[in-house]
């Protein structure tokens, strides 16, 4: 849905449902290591993400399916889908 690496991060959580994702696994979103430190805790504050689990210093995050804005965004992205499918019929 955007370049900016708050969405890549969103569409990658929404994309790829899973229970949890470790940092290392989350550079699959076209995201470096470096640039992950800097934006998760700001996901993190919003309430977009949540820490899953947690093993010593290693955090597994997952959406925040909980959140308004979160659910907001399904609901975005079941609609395109949706036109997409309808589209791709006719």
């Amino acid at each position: 849905m955007g370049n900016s690496v708050y969405t890549k991060l969103i569409d990658f959580f929404i994309e790829n449902d899973r229970t949890h994702w470790s940092m290392s696994e989350l550079t699959q979103a076209n995201v470096g290591y470096s640039t992950l430190k800097l934006v998760l805790p700001k996901l993190l504050e919003n309430g977009l993400i949540v820490i899953n689990e947690q093993y010593g210093k290693i955090k597994l995050y997952k959406i925040n399916k909980e959140n308004i804005i979160v659910k907001k965004i399904y609901i975005l992205y079941n609609e395109i889908n949706k036109q997409e499918i309808i589209k791709n019929l006719i």
